[in-house]
């Protein structure tokens, strides 16, 4: 789907210099797009116009369903498609969403970086969200009728991957693990450990991984039964995860291979 235009080019290249002060545009990308399931319209933006116009150009826009799940996805996650466009952005290592859901409405804060991405880099995305959604929307505002078709057929109710006991019920979970000898950890539990080492709360955790702060508690709890400390204190669990193992360099050398 072509979908290069006088306008979108402007809208990137006013995006571009309003985030120029918050990133390292030599080796860092950053994109929104924002998807309206009752409307059935979608559009996006970027301080790199020519990734975005590959994205349409590849019909990603057929496979979007896939990244609207909220909290945070590295694209590594995604179908081989995905895997193809962004291989063909020369030297760049990693690519990660950020999706935030409001009613029927999915935002996606996107970054591709020609480095590593670690934790504390996610967490500053994370914080950046509600300044690039404005950004993005005073741009938008400038141009009636800038929405574009939503071609995927999207049933709403199946965009939601994340069950009531806080783990994902898609595949993202079984192909994504780490073993500490009889303790197999997911990724949203090794997401949470690095963040609580860092000294993250509970409350920026649930924000990160796009769930409740009950949700997130739950997943804490879990962390500890399969650590054998139920009832350990965070001094105790910090003990315990040092005890098998589970540190801040593991679990950073995991988060940065995605």
């Amino acid at each position: 789907m072509n979908v290069k235009s006088d306008f979108l080019e402007s809208a990137c290249r006013q995006f571009t210099n309003k985030i120029e002060c918050f990133f390292d545009l030599k080796v860092t990308d950053v994109s929104l797009i924002r998807i309206d399931l009752e409307r059935e319209k979608i559009n996006g933006i970027s301080s790199h116009y020519d990734w975005l116009l590959m994205n349409w150009d590849d019909d990603l826009d057929l496979l979007v369903s896939e990244r609207i799940s909220s909290g945070i996805q590295f694209w590594s996650n995604y179908s081989s498609a995905y895997a193809n466009t962004f291989s063909r952005i020369k030297n760049n290592k990693m690519k990660v969403d950020i999706c935030h859901k409001t009613g029927s409405v999915y935002e996606i804060i996107s970054i591709n970086t020609k480095k590593d991405i670690g934790v504390k880099d996610i967490l500053n995305l994370f914080k950046m969200r509600p300044v690039l959604s404005d950004f993005t929307h005073k741009i938008w505002q400038q141009k009636d009728n800038i929405d574009l078709p939503l071609r995927e057929k999207i049933v709403p109710s199946e965009t939601t991957v994340v069950a009531a006991d806080g783990q994902t019920s898609d595949l993202f979970n079984i192909h994504n693990h780490m073993r500490f000898g009889n303790i197999r950890l997911t990724q949203k539990e090794m997401l949470t450990i690095r963040m609580l080492l860092s000294q993250c709360r509970t409350k920026e955790i649930s924000y990160i991984q796009g769930c409740s702060i009950m949700t997130e508690h739950k997943r804490i709890q879990t962390i500890k039964e399969k650590l054998g400390c139920p009832n350990a204190s965070s001094s105790g669990l910090f003990k315990a995860l040092n005890e098998h193992g589970i540190t801040t360099a593991c679990l950073d050398l995991f988060f940065t291979k995605q």
